[in-house]
C-alpha cells in the first residue's frame, strides 16, 4: 500500500500530506499494530508494506489504509475535498459545480467563495476566472488532449 501507487489508483482522494497512516486488516479490522506482524514500511510519508518473507508463517494479512489529514478549514475559509467527475476523453475535461453537486450531495456549499483547480498527477495549477466550474476542451489544446484536472471550492466557514 504505497502512497506514491495509491495515488495513482485513487487519483484526487488522498491530501498531498498525510499527517497519520490507519492501517487494519481487511477482515476483522485488527489494527496492524495488534497482528504480531512485522512491517517493512509503516508511516504516513510513503505507506505501508508488509512482506511475506518477514512473517513466521510466510504470509502478511490482507490490510487496508486511511490517511489522516490536515483540516481543510483556515480561521476565515474553508476548502471542500478535491473532486475529479471527469476524464479529458471525448471533448475534454469538464469538471462543472451543477454535475460535482449531483456525485456528491451536500458536499459543497450553496455559494462557493472562490474555485481552486489543478491537474490530478502533478497538482501543477490552472488558470480559471469562473465559480461556477472547470472546462478543457481538447480542441484548444496544442496537441489535442487536456491533462486530467481535479477542483475543489472555498466555503464560507460555518461559525
Amino acid at each position: 500500500e504505497l502512497l506514491s501507487n495509491l495515488r495513482e489508483q485513487y487519483p484526487g482522494q488522498i491530501c498531498a500530506k498525510p499527517l497519520k497512516l490507519e492501517v487494519v486488516t481487511t477482515d476483522t479490522m485488527t489494527p496492524a499494530s495488534s497482528t504480531g506482524e512485522i512491517f517493512f514500511l509503516n508511516n504516513p510519508t510513503q505507506g505501508f508494506v508488509c512482506k511475506n518473507s518477514d512473517q513466521k508463517d510466510g504470509r502478511c494479512k490482507d490490510y487496508q489504509v486511511r490517511f489522516g489529514c490536515p483540516s481543510f478549514c483556515g480561521p476565515e475559509m474553508c476548502w471542500t475535498e478535491w473532486y475529479s467527475r471527469d476524464r479529458p476523453t471525448r471533448t475534454g475535461d469538464w469538471e462543472l459545480l451543477r454535475e460535482l453537486r449531483k456525485q456528491y450531495p451536500g458536499q459543497i456549499c450553496a455559494k462557493p467563495l472562490k474555485l481552486e483547480v489543478v491537474t490530478t498527477d502533478t497538482m501543477t495549477p490552472a488558470s480559471i476566472y469562473n465559480s461556477r466550474g472547470f472546462v478543457c476542451r481538447n480542441s484548444d489544446q496544442e496537441d489535442g488532449i487536456c491533462h486530467n484536472y481535479q477542483v475543489r471550492f472555498r466555503c464560507p466557514c460555518n461559525p
